[in-house]
């Protein structure tokens, strides 16, 4: 048994019971999949006459239609139901992880409080989509592993005062890794191990057909842009901080640079949405939200722990399903991701020579 904690959309009426858009908006997620009434009536399912009146009902409710139907052409979204999608997908996209994170804490204290079960091996953790596939797994099959989702900066200094097991955070490969791992430099320590994830493409997520012709971050100066960026202390931010720097340029030159989102598929729905022209993340959000995705750099995502953890029953579980053929399909199947080292454990000096750091 697993918590889980999701949004729930509903029109408040005056006077009325709020009405609930679960159904319509499982309809007009249907109807854009399908093109047509009938086919989405089949994935549903739902009877034909039921989803004529039901999107009857919902647009009298919104005051609009929401649906075009001409015959021998199909079904299409109006501008209005796009909106319905768009603003539910956004909601998922900048609220789920949160969500995720505060179940698994809330399920563990109603586990131990039942179950008296063993602490969970607790992971603070970049978002990714690796991460959250190996997540899923574990919620699964009932493991105890508790993840949250923090920036890197966030995740290590958690790791370094003892407030999880393992922290989660990414790198870029190349001419900015050693500026990046500066930033991180005193969360780091010997006694610590590091243990690959992934390797990912970094880069611009713009709108479909890339209208703007934005190509590198020097583009993003053009007054005419206006970009989504990510919070302060995580990893992308650290990057992007790190290449506008290299263009002798600052934040307060990007408009945009201080609207910020938690994830990097909150990121690509907000460009989606046309409410930005760009916006720095991973290739498998931009696919997710049918963008443009220009790649910039690659990067490495690591699982540090103190060497001692490697001796945990529960960290040896997640290692072994990281080694595993199904978990490295599963991530190269991901657009822009590598499992080629996944599960590699390496000492930090190894992983980071720059950083000067011998083995306890």
């Amino acid at each position: 048994m697993r918590l889980r904690i999701r949004p729930r959309f509903f029109v408040e009426r005056d006077g009325r019971d709020a009405y609930a858009l679960e159904r319509p908006l499982a309809l007009l997620r249907a109807i854009e999949q399908c093109g047509n009434l009938r086919a989405a009536c089949a994935e549903i399912p739902m009877s034909y006459r039921s989803a004529w009146d039901l999107l009857t009902e919902v647009e009298a409710i919104l005051g609009g239609a929401v649906v075009e139907m001409t015959r021998g052409k199909g079904s299409v979204l109006t501008e209005l139901g796009k909106r319905l999608i768009w603003a539910e997908r956004l909601t998922h996209a900048r609220f789920d992880p949160l969500l995720d994170s505060m179940a698994m804490e809330i399920d563990s204290e109603i586990q131990n409080a039942v179950h008296k079960a063993r602490s969970p091996l607790k992971i603070y953790a970049s978002h990714g989509f690796a991460v959250a596939a190996m997540n899923a797994h574990f919620e699964q099959v009932g493991a105890p592993v508790e993840l949250s989702y923090r920036g890197s900066v966030e995740a290590l200094r958690a790791l370094a005062r003892g407030a999880c097991d393992i922290a989660g955070f990414h790198v870029p490969i190349g001419e900015l890794e050693a500026p990046a791992l500066e930033q991180f430099r005193e969360l780091f320590n010997a006694s610590q191990v590091i243990i690959s994830v992934a390797t990912r493409r970094q880069g611009l997520m713009v709108a479909h057909g890339n209208p703007k012709n934005l190509w590198t971050v020097r583009d993003l100066l053009r007054p005419d842009i206006v970009i989504v960026n990510r919070q302060q202390g995580s990893g992308t931010r650290v990057i992007l901080d790190l290449l506008v720097r290299r263009e002798g340029a600052s934040a307060q030159d990007i408009a945009g640079y201080e609207s910020v989102e938690l994830t990097h598929a909150a990121v690509a729905a907000y460009v989606a949405s046309g409410k930005a022209d760009a916006g720095l993340g991973v290739e498998t959000a931009a696919r997710q939200f049918d963008l443009d995705f220009v790649p910039l750099l690659s990067e490495r995502y690591f699982f540090v722990c103190e060497r001692a953890t490697l001796a945990d029953a529960r960290f040896q579980d997640v290692l072994a399903f990281l080694k595993t053929m199904q978990f490295r399909a599963q991530i190269s199947k991901l657009p822009g991701y590598d499992a080629g080292s996944t599960g590699t454990v390496m000492e930090l000096a190894q992983a980071f020579p720059e950083l000067g750091m011998q083995g306890a």
